[in-house]
């Protein structure tokens, strides 16, 4: 067992050589712990070790039978008395039958190592897929914080107007409240200019939890000054409110499936479920190889091809092994004889051991097995034939779709790129208008959630992207 995993990791090794050598890359290294640690890819890898031992046996003579007989009565016969019989027989099969039963089992063999390299090349895609959407999970959460961090500085815009019955944004304002402020305080003394403030994504939980007090204290705000606010102030106030507690329920549905996105990943590694996913920052867009259009050309290198055609070589094989089994089995053996004195016999032969040569030979009359046997292998044959035709046009096809939401996904990366500054740039300019004059608040919560759809598809878009490239090179067998 123990050489078997050598061979394995040496195997890997060799077949994992596209992977870059660099450890802080954590899909990488990911890619080389599942393929070390995965148990489907190492019960193929040892279903090929079995098919490599099976070479031997189909090229080996069947074992030689020996028979001994031993006279209860000793035997009279003219030269002496036989005691004993001793024989000897080795059968031979007919030419060329071992030598297809080796190739065989060769075949037979390349199909348990191309089964075993297809099961590598869809766990590399599957880790890839599963890596992808647990990035995209967490970077939903990260742009659901920020979004939040928005329309916290907008509450606290709303509660400085609905507390001062809409004077404060005309005392003295060069602009607008920062978007990205979280003092209410600042209400009191006028605001400045400034655009929305970005956060990270570790900062963006920060600041939700800690302005959860501002929420809670704002019912006191209400209560104490209701004849200095207006009905208008008072239901935008409850209106971000009403955004910011969506939100929050976002994020806690996207915490559920980061975690159930963290388990499926984790199962391709063979490790813990709770094990944490390292994603990194950002999620850089994968390069489209260079030489995307001739790719489809490497279908037919694609390991479930690779199988059916093994197997319709083996079975080809199989049939001039079959073939030849119809012709008889040669035997040589030598019978030994042994031979006690017995008096009254002259001393010249009296006593003295028989060895007899032998030759025997298989009657193989019975012919409709072996035909029904050729008949096997022909279907056998031409039905992988035919079967690694229907896979090649079903790659062909899944290529055609691949590259198509590849295509689609790139030029989606491209639009919601694009859209989402433009979301931002509104936003930034509906709050500075509705910090000054306080009109058009609707436009800004649908701006605001313009701006998270905007951001939410385009790491989709990116996330979609990546994986389309990745089944690209699954499907080509690279």
């Amino acid at each position: 067992m123990k050489q078997y995993i050598k061979q394995f990791i040496l195997l890997i090794a060799t077949l994992s050589g596209f992977l870059p050598g660099n450890a802080q890359d954590s899909l990488s290294y990911y890619l080389e712990q599942a393929a070390l640690n995965n148990p489907g890819v190492k019960a193929k890898y040892l279903e090929y070790s079995a098919g490599l031992e099976k070479v031997p046996q189909a090229s080996s003579l069947p074992d030689p039978e020996l028979q001994f007989g031993y006279f209860i009565k000793p035997m009279q016969l003219l030269m002496g008395n036989q005691v004993a019989d001793i024989r000897l027989m080795q059968m031979f099969p007919w030419f060329g039958v071992l030598k297809a039963a080796k190739d065989e089992a060769s075949k037979m063999a390349v199909s348990k190592f191309e089964s075993f390299r297809d099961a590598k090349d869809e766990l590399y895609f599957n880790v890839k897929s599963s890596y992808y959407k647990v990035y995209r999970t967490i970077y939903e959460i990260g742009i659901a914080k920020k979004n939040i961090d928005i329309l916290k500085s907008l509450e606290q815009i709303v509660l400085i107007k609905f507390s001062t019955g809409g004077a404060g944004s005309s005392s003295g304002n060069s602009g607008s409240m920062p978007a990205g402020s979280n003092n209410s305080s600042q209400g009191s003394s006028g605001t400045t200019g400034g655009s929305t403030t970005k956060q990270s994504m570790g900062s963006g939980s920060e600041s939700s939890s800690a302005n959860k007090p501002a929420i809670a204290s704002s019912g006191s705000g209400i209560g104490g000054s209701m004849g200095g606010g207006s009905k208008n102030d008072m239901v935008n106030l409850l209106r971000v409110q009403i955004e910011i507690h969506e939100l929050e329920n976002r994020i806690a549905l996207l915490q559920d499936q980061l975690t159930t996105d963290k388990l499926s990943f984790n199962r391709y590694l063979n490790r813990v479920p709770s094990s944490e996913v390292f994603t990194g920052d950002s999620l850089t867009e994968v390069l489209v190889p260079s030489d995307i259009l001739t790719l489809a050309d490497s279908l037919v290198n694609h390991p479930m091809v690779k199988i059916y055609e093994a197997e319709s070589e083996a079975n080809a094989a199989k049939l001039a092994m079959v073939t030849r089994m119809g012709y008889p089995m040669v035997g040589l053996g030598l019978n030994y004889s042994i031979i006690q004195k017995r008096d009254g016999v002259p001393p010249m032969m009296n006593g003295n051991d028989m060895i007899m040569p032998m030759i025997s030979m298989t009657l193989p009359i019975y012919r409709k097995k072996y035909k029904a046997m050729r008949h096997e292998a022909e279907f056998m044959r031409d039905a992988a034939t035919v079967s690694a035709e229907n896979v090649t046009n079903n790659l062909r096809v899944n290529f055609q779709e691949t590259m198509q939401n590849l295509n689609d996904a790139g030029r989606r990366v491209e639009l919601y790129t694009e859209q989402a500054l433009l979301a931002d740039k509104s936003v930034q300019l509906l709050i500075t208008s509705f910090s000054a004059s306080g009109t058009d608040f609707e436009e800004v919560l649908r701006m605001e959630q313009q701006l998270l759809d905007y951001q939410f598809k385009k790491v989709e878009a990116v996330v979609d992207k990546n994986t389309a490239i990745s089944r690209l090179i699954y499907l080509t067998g690279n």
